[in-house]
């Protein structure tokens, strides 16, 4: 009779950015966001240039 083995924990793996920004050719990364306007969502984000600013939150792009 075959053993179960443990489940592999993914802890500690880096994160990959799979995306580029198309202006600043940067790394994104996906993240859940909440919006005031239109509730949660996951959304492309730069993490570096993240603020909350207006123009910050106008970079937001959808993940399709």
């Amino acid at each position: 009779m075959a053993t179960k083995r443990p489940a592999k924990l993914a802890i500690g793996k880096k994160v990959q950015a799979a995306r580029l920004h198309p202006r600043t050719n940067k790394p994104m990364t996906a993240a859940k966001v909440c919006r005031a306007e239109g509730g949660t969502s996951m959304r492309w984000v730069v993490l570096e240039d993240f603020d909350g600013s207006e123009t910050a939150v106008g970079d937001l792009l959808p993940i399709r």
